[in-house]
């Protein structure tokens, strides 16, 4: 446990504006956050520390194929996990993050502790960054049990998930939590977190940071994780109802959805996919076969396409394209949700599709789309709404959860003249701990 302890000292002050400044002990000559703006300062820190997860899932995933190249060797970091062979785990490859999380949560943990006793605030804006150190300790407990565990079910409560931190005492001793416990916290702070913000949305430029919108589109997200669909399609709404604005591709103004200036992009704290992939990586023909490349708009928006026929994900090449939750979602979310619960309306469910595919596709195909939607039998729907939430959420960090929450379905990927396969609820569907961290901390092995 030593080496936790060191490791979550210099979390510590990872977070810190500057160490110098304050978040060490006051008997070695530093200074304790004390007034609001310290506060800021702290999260402001928690939100850099905010790790880029989601865009290395797709590494995982049925959405790229990875480039062999016989001239670099640059693609060999990506091969294990691309091929899911997770019992070769050089420390050169690709590795999934574990300190950030963990840096965001202490930042987060500080506010929330202390930062109730702030000097020089005001009720709102305190509230305010109360709410949003709140989601930032759930939204990062959420992510990790994503990464790290199991999916939520009735049969894994029991589970052994990650741990759990809500406390900033470096020295306590990090055992595993069940994933019931963890989604459990994940709520609480939720529930707190919708309590307190008091920002609908936030301008553009500060929305990285956490709002009353992305609160409600973040409870829909992991209600629909849990399969709770009454409570994912209730949030959703909520969330449209403080805006639900899209991107008209139609229009010859429209700006990538994803964009931080975007109407839709109401999150824009990740970079969802990485990169450095547009150099390895190209889109699967599963993803590139999805779309009428003529009449679906976003395809020449999403991807580039190159001589060979290869088409590469455009998506994160620019820090102007960080987006962790943007308006679509909310209509896909109350979609799927209305077309799953028993007591769901399988209409309405098709009117939330369309009114974001109208803005998707050119007039005449979207016409025609549409009346094959409301032709389609509840599973025919659902099958088309799992089709459509691939391509608009092509590249952005959704399709390896979507996939692990949807039966973990077979995968089959050829690499370098070999096949590999990733069974059905193979338990390669849960990423191992790094390396980095089971070191660090022997209780990650239980």
């Amino acid at each position: 446990m030593k080496k936790l302890n060191i490791l979550l000292i210099s979390l510590f002050c990872i977070f810190a504006t500057s160490c110098d400044d304050f978040l060490d002990i006051k008997p070695v000559g530093k200074v304790i956050p004390t007034t609001e703006q310290d506060f800021r300062d702290v999260l402001t820190n928690a939100y850099k520390s905010v790790p880029q997860d989601r865009s290395k899932t797709a590494v995982r995933g049925d959405e790229l194929m990875l480039k062999y190249s016989a001239w670099s060797e640059s693609y060999r970091i990506y091969v294990n996990q691309f091929t899911w062979q997770d019992e070769v785990r050089p420390v050169t490859d690709m590795q999934f993050p574990w300190q950030g999380f963990y840096s965001a949560i202490l930042g987060a943990n500080q506010v929330i502790i202390d930062g109730a006793y702030a000097t020089e605030s005001n009720d709102e804006t305190l509230d305010q960054l109360l709410g949003e150190a709140y989601l930032m300790r759930a939204y990062m407990h959420f992510g990790l049990a994503n990464l790290y565990s199991d999916v939520y079910s009735a049969d894994n409560l029991d589970a052994k998930s990650i741990p759990l931190s809500t406390s900033i005492d470096i020295w306590q001793d990090f055992t595993r939590n069940t994933i019931g416990e963890v989604y459990t916290q994940v709520i609480e702070d939720l529930n707190k977190a919708i309590e307190l913000l008091n920002i609908d949305e936030q301008s553009k430029g500060l929305n990285y940071r956490f709002s009353k919108i992305s609160a409600y589109g973040f409870a829909a997200r992991v209600y629909l994780y849990m399969g709770e669909f009454d409570k994912c399609s209730e949030f959703a709404k909520k969330a449209l109802l403080i805006n639900s604005s899209l991107e008209d591709l139609n229009s010859a103004d429209a700006v990538l959805p994803v964009d931080f200036t975007s109407k839709e992009n109401v999150l824009a704290m990740e970079q969802t996919y990485d990169k450095d992939f547009k150099f390895e990586f190209y889109i699967s023909s599963k993803l590139e076969n999805l779309y009428d490349k003529v009449n679906d708009l976003r395809f020449a928006k999403f991807f580039d396409g190159s001589s060979a026929g290869e088409y590469k994900c455009v998506l994160g090449n620019d820090n102007k394209n960080k987006v962790s939750m943007r308006i679509a979602e909310f209509y896909l979310d109350v979609a799927e949700a209305q077309a799953k619960s028993p007591k769901g309306d399988l209409t309405e469910a098709k009117k939330y599709l369309k009114d974001l595919l109208v803005t998707r596709f050119t007039p005449a195909y979207y016409a025609t789309q549409a009346a094959a939607i409301d032709a389609m039998s509840k599973e025919q729907f659902i099958a088309k709404l799992a089709e459509e939430r691939m391509k608009e959420l092509a590249c952005q960090g959704f399709r390896w959860f979507d996939l692990r929450r949807n039966g973990k379905p077979e995968l089959k990927k050829t690499f370098d003249g070999k096949d590999y396969t990733l069974l059905e609820n193979d338990p390669r569907y849960v990423i191992p701990f790094p390396i980095e961290a089971v070191v660090n901390n022997p209780n990650l092995k239980d």
